[in-house]
């Protein structure tokens, strides 16, 4: 009887012995699992204004001029400047609204889409 304890236990040994050895070491279900990284302020500027462009960031006072069409992606409440007191800015006239654009302040015409003034 101790011969047969013996021989089955050692059979169980080797066989969950060459199950671990088989597990391929290789495949990422077996990779330790990683935390995700923890939201940061300074990725905030990732998630600004930037995202609705393709590759890069649109800087208005370098890429724009004055009298050039605003793009339709930027001509929404979302870049509206209501409180145009408080930053500073000259006041619009009619038919005008400031966007905050990337930093930058832009004036444009409502009627047309017309740039009238950057401000950086």
């Amino acid at each position: 009887m101790k011969k047969v304890l013996t021989t089955i236990a050692l059979s169980l040994s080797a066989l969950v012995a060459t199950s671990a050895m088989a597990a391929p070491q290789h495949d990422p279900r077996y990779a330790p699992h990683k935390p995700a990284p923890h939201w940061d302020h300074k990725d905030a500027k990732k998630w600004d204004d930037r995202r609705w462009d393709n590759k890069r960031g649109v800087n208005p006072s370098r890429d724009w001029r004055v009298g050039q069409k605003l793009p339709n992606q930027y001509d929404s409440k979302r870049f509206e400047v209501s409180s145009f007191e408080e930053r500073r800015l000259p006041k619009a006239g009619k038919n005008q609204q400031w966007y905050k654009i990337n930093g930058d302040y832009v004036l444009v015409n409502d009627r047309n889409d017309k740039i009238l003034r950057i401000i950086n």
